[in-house]
């Protein structure tokens, strides 16, 4: 189960990235399904305010939050039915940040996973799929919708790396449903 205390604790007590905006801490939705959404970073008016995933502080869905509701809709899931955690645990402003700061949060990232019954990680977007690949990426387009198995505490994992869901991104959600087709299958 998870042991959402001890992990909330390690997060408000890292220094690692600065003094970015930490979180109080971080909520893991209990999906009812065998994998987990990594988003790349909280955004300040996000569910660190809301305390749901994917809703702001007035509980209306976010625009990313209606790409991957309409997503999972494809499949006959809703947002509800996810568990999900970003990257990066704090509030990153410059994007130039995430990187290193997914790299600073990994170790905190497999202590959540490792708490949890999922054994397929859907990265949403470059920068989690990176840091659990554990590679640059040049080319995303190269690893979208391709299935990678990685260990984290002698547990096997499936990667599957999607485009972000966001409005802002064309990719984000007619390139994503054949990936949801696949995530069906499980």
């Amino acid at each position: 189960m998870y042991k959402g205390e001890s992990i909330d604790e390690e997060i408000k007590c890292c220094s690692l990235c600065g003094k970015l905006v930490k979180l109080a801490g971080e909520t893991i939705k209990v999906g009812t399904i065998p994998f987990i959404f990594i988003g790349e970073s909280p955004s300040k008016d996000g569910w660190v305010v809301s305390k749901r995933a994917f809703y702001n502080k007035n509980g209306k869905l976010q625009a990313t939050g209606k790409v991957l509701e309409k997503l999972l809709n494809n499949i006959n899931l809703s947002i509800n039915d996810i568990y999900f955690t970003e990257c990066c645990k704090c509030v990153i402003e410059d994007r130039k940040q995430l990187e290193k700061c997914s790299k600073n949060c990994l170790p905190i990232l497999f202590k959540q996973l490792s708490t949890l019954p999922c054994n397929i990680i859907v990265c949403m977007g470059v920068h989690p799929t990176q840091a659990l690949l554990g590679m640059k990426i040049k080319r995303f387009a190269d690893y979208v919708g391709k299935e990678f198995e990685i260990e984290i505490d002698n547990k096997m994992y499936k990667v599957l790396p999607i485009y972000h869901p966001s409005p802002l991104n064309p990719k984000g959600y007619k390139e994503n449903v054949p990936i949801f087709e696949k995530l069906a299958k499980y």
